[in-house]
């Protein structure tokens, strides 16, 4: 396993990227014009794509545990549903799921627990994930928000005769990027193989597409455009900006960001990404897409397409 970076840039049209859990609406920084999508929604569609599509074991799922938020509820019910090779060891269990190997995951026990007759050790468990991605990434387009309101069928309240109407921010048009990093050294720690990395690729690109029950009103409208791994020759090795090795240009001449709808409308501009590709630290870029457009511009000596 290499120490790599990740790219992945996905389009958005009319929806609602990554909305505040407090208001609903669009993560949005005022003073670039640049969306925001958090790390916490990128790992939502990669367990949620996981768990429906792959159907793999998830820790941190609302079907897991069958609703149960704590702890020992959970892994009470991970013992009784998914503990077929009988471990007793916490940690040993925790490490059979394969969202904890990626991300890492935290069970707050005490040292020891018991269920039904068996006695279960290594309670207290934090485990950092090998793979992470920014908090907060951002759009490569500056963009404008745009209000836009609709009316409910039901009423807000039962004495009322009319559905209630409700004022939402859409993004009319953007383009993410987000930046990952995967850490071979913290792998060893969670048993991270090759394959589970894959698997990851895969719900990456599927599941911000909408497949499995990511898919959502606020959802449709999303692509997949580019995948790339930036992995490195040595696992101290680090180069710096590859989250600025990929710029957006609008077309026409005079176009604004905020003017933009449509891949019509743009060129994606990799000039950077091929001039860092030449620093000695890289051993390959890794790239999947299914736009010929950006696959006939991702060529050099270390570029490799990849498959998922």
């Amino acid at each position: 396993m290499k120490k790599s970076e990740i790219l992945f840039l996905y389009e958005t049209s009319y929806n609602i990227p990554n909305g505040d859990p407090f208001t609903g609406e669009q993560r949005y920084d005022e003073e670039t014009k640049r969306i925001l999508v958090s790390d916490v929604r990128i790992k939502r569609f990669i367990r949620t794509y996981l768990e429906d599509i792959e159907g793999e074991h998830i820790y941190v799922s609302d079907k897991t545990g069958a609703g149960k938020t704590d702890s020992k509820g959970v892994l009470t019910w991970i013992i009784e549903n998914w503990n077929s090779n009988q471990k007793t060891d916490i940690a040993e269990i925790m490490k059979e799921l394969i969202d904890v190997r990626l991300f890492g995951g935290i069970s707050t026990l005490e040292k020891n627990m018991k269920v039904g007759k068996t006695d279960f050790t290594n309670g207290h468990v934090q485990f950092t994930g090998p793979v992470q991605f920014a908090s907060l990434n951002t759009s490569l387009n500056r963009v404008n928000l745009r209000m836009h309101q609709n009316t409910s069928h039901f009423t807000s309240k039962g004495d009322k005769a009319q559905g209630a109407i409700a004022t939402t921010t859409l993004v009319p048009y953007s383009v993410v990027q987000i930046h990952g990093w995967i850490n071979p050294t913290v792998a060893k720690n969670t048993d991270l193989k090759e394959d589970d990395l894959q698997k990851m690729f895969k719900a990456l690109w599927y599941g911000t597409g909408g497949e499995g029950s990511s898919f959502s009103r606020s959802k449709v409208g999303q692509n997949s455009l580019l995948l790339l791994v930036i992995d490195y020759k040595q696992d101290f090795d680090k180069v710096y900006g590859v989250d600025r090795t990929i710029k957006l240009e609008p077309n026409e001449e005079g176009m604004k960001d905020e003017q933009i709808r449509s891949m019509d409308d743009y060129t994606l501009d990799f000039s950077k990404l091929k001039e860092l590709a030449k620093n000695d630290k890289i051993e390959k870029v890794r790239f999947y897409t299914e736009v010929d457009e950006i696959k006939n511009k991702l060529n050099g000596e270390k570029f490799e397409e990849m498959s998922l």
